[in-house]
């Protein structure tokens, strides 16, 4: 996890390989409260491409260190997850 200068609250982002649509497990304490700035889809291809999938992500009241895509299957390609902490 990392802070950015004169932000006020400490902003995390995990790199976690893709799955089934489904609860993701994330590294660095994303947590219920938290805010879930982006979500980014990269293909491992030659020239990856980035599709922008944070409107079908959210964190889930009930868990500690996930994050919920109820739509695309990502299996194959890596997620870039980028959430600030709630404190």
């Amino acid at each position: 996890m990392s802070t950015l200068s004169g932000f006020s609250r400490a902003i995390a982002t995990d790199i976690i390989p893709g799955a089934a649509a489904g609860q993701h497990a994330v590294n660095g304490g994303i947590r219920a409260g938290d805010f879930l700035v982006s979500v980014t889809r990269l293909t491992d291809a030659a020239t990856p491409v980035a599709t922008d999938l944070t409107a079908e992500f959210s964190i889930p009241a009930d868990t500690s260190d996930r994050v919920s895509n109820d739509t695309t299957d990502t299996t194959g390609d890596f997620l870039v997850i980028t959430w600030v902490k709630a404190q």
